[in-house]
């Protein structure tokens, strides 16, 4: 019984292995040469420009975010010195991440450049 079921178990993976390649050339259109699957067809420079330029947006937002808690946090100090101090401490973080973040997008569209043009 258990070698009966061992080579069912061998058969189905070889069928299985085997049948796959049938699956995924089904989304190829041989006659025009397209695949229909929808997926993005942007290079791999691209994507990663895309997403380096996503993650600096949320570095800026995150900076704009911290401006506006240093600022609630710096008018609510009430005469506290060491609340104004952290505040203080905010808002300098808040422009580093800004600088960061702007100088990121100058460096992604610099390289940008430099990969877009031929030599």
């Amino acid at each position: 019984m258990k070698k009966i079921t061992k080579n069912l178990l061998s058969l189905a993976l070889l069928l299985t292995v085997f049948s796959l390649p049938l699956l995924v050339g089904a989304q190829f259109d041989p006659s025009t040469g397209s695949s229909t699957t929808g997926l993005p067809t942007d290079t791999l420079e691209n994507t990663l420009v895309n997403i380096v330029s996503v993650l600096l947006t949320i570095v800026g937002i995150l900076a704009v975010l911290g401006f506006v808690a240093s600022g609630i946090m710096f008018i609510t100090a009430g005469g506290n010195s060491e609340r104004a101090e952290t505040a203080k401490t905010w808002l300098i973080y808040s422009i580093i991440g800004v600088a960061v973040a702007l100088i990121g997008y100058v460096v992604v569209g610099f390289v940008e450049t430099l990969i877009d043009t031929t030599i």
